[in-house]
């Protein structure tokens, strides 16, 4: 196996994690309770890069919609090829 150092290249400087943008989860919010439908990493993604004009890592979708889910916001359909998410309405409405 060869290593970053013998390749000749430099390794990436260890950092923190990626900051968040503060108004990202407002923005997830907004968009499943006036978009509804479904909801799986692509289309998260697609949302961030729309909103910040940046990438969204495929883990990091999935653990945003797991969150939701795990909120009560959203509900887990698990399909043959993938999972998707549905809003979950609540008692009376909410626009």
């Amino acid at each position: 196996m060869t290593t970053v150092a013998q390749a000749g290249a430099t390794a990436p400087a260890a950092g923190r994690a990626p900051r968040w943008p503060t108004d990202w989860d407002r923005v997830l919010d907004t968009a499943i309770r006036t978009w509804g439908g479904e909801w799986d990493t692509k289309r998260v993604q697609s949302l961030f890069q729309a909103r910040y004009s940046r990438g969204l890592f495929r883990s990091h979708a999935r653990e945003f919609l797991a969150r939701r889910a795990h909120q009560g916001v959203l509900q887990l359909h698990e399909r043959p090829d993938h999972r998707v998410y549905t809003r979950i309405a609540l008692p009376g409405g909410d626009a």
